[in-house]
């Protein structure tokens, strides 16, 4: 997943730089200076792939045998939300926006059965009231359309059911994506957007009701979204 976040953060920044060096005269940065608001949708899918290391007392052996067994599971998510910001020109062409997401809304990311000496080892993940902090830098490519990267940090509540002793705590990643701006006469503006989060490493422990039990696991999240808001 790092190597796909380099990938886009450096084909989006040569990107901007060969549109600044051509960009038609057109182009204006004062079109999307100042503050904003918008709300947006998007389409989230999260892949979580890890491990489950399953600890079995074994009298005959002479102590405790660790079973590791590999997987991956998924969830697709429609989510929606709201955000505010601002936009700073920093020249006839390139202006840097700020600002923050929150979506709404909460959604199953997995879910995970397994049958064993140990008992069931059934649990739930669940994902809701993110919140992304975000700069985006950006440039017009004429006088009502630009296009930008994004780069932030992305907070997630993460709740887990089920037979389990020790939960997760909550996510925090890296936020990386690109997209296209395009600005109406009366200030409203339309975005689409298509990214990926990268989510720090979670860790649960006695599934199954054995405390030797341990999950762990890499969650990503890729999207793609569109939004419609106004400029004040």
């Amino acid at each position: 997943m790092r190597k796909l976040n380099k990938i886009i953060c450096t084909y989006a920044i040569a990107l901007l730089v060969s549109l600044g060096l051509t960009t038609p005269v057109l182009a204006g940065s004062s079109e999307f200076a100042g503050i904003f608001g918008a709300i947006h949708a998007s389409i989230n899918g999260v892949s979580l792939k890890g491990t489950h290391k399953t600890g079995i007392n074994n009298s005959t052996a002479g102590g405790q045998i660790d079973e590791l067994t590999e997987g991956k599971v998924g969830a697709i998510m429609p989510v929606g939300g709201y955000e505010l910001g601002f936009n700073l020109p920093l020249g006839d062409l390139f202006f840097v926006g700020v600002g923050a997401q929150v979506i709404d809304g909460a959604g199953q990311m997995a879910r995970a059965k397994q049958e064993n000496g140990n008992g069931n080892a059934d649990f739930e993940l669940e994902l809701s009231d993110a919140k992304n902090y975000y700069i985006q830098p950006s440039i017009s490519i004429f006088d009502n359309s630009a296009i930008y990267v994004k780069i932030g940090r992305s907070m997630v509540d993460l709740t887990a059911t089920g037979n389990i002793g020790g939960a997760p705590g909550n996510l925090n990643g890296d936020l990386f994506a690109i997209g296209t701006q395009t600005m109406a006469n009366n200030g409203l503006f339309f975005k689409t957007e298509a990214g990926a989060v990268e989510y720090n490493e979670i860790q649960m422990v006695g599934t199954g009701g054995n405390a030797n039990n341990i999950v762990t696991a890499e969650p990503i999240m890729a999207y793609g979204g569109v939004s419609l808001g106004y400029k004040f």
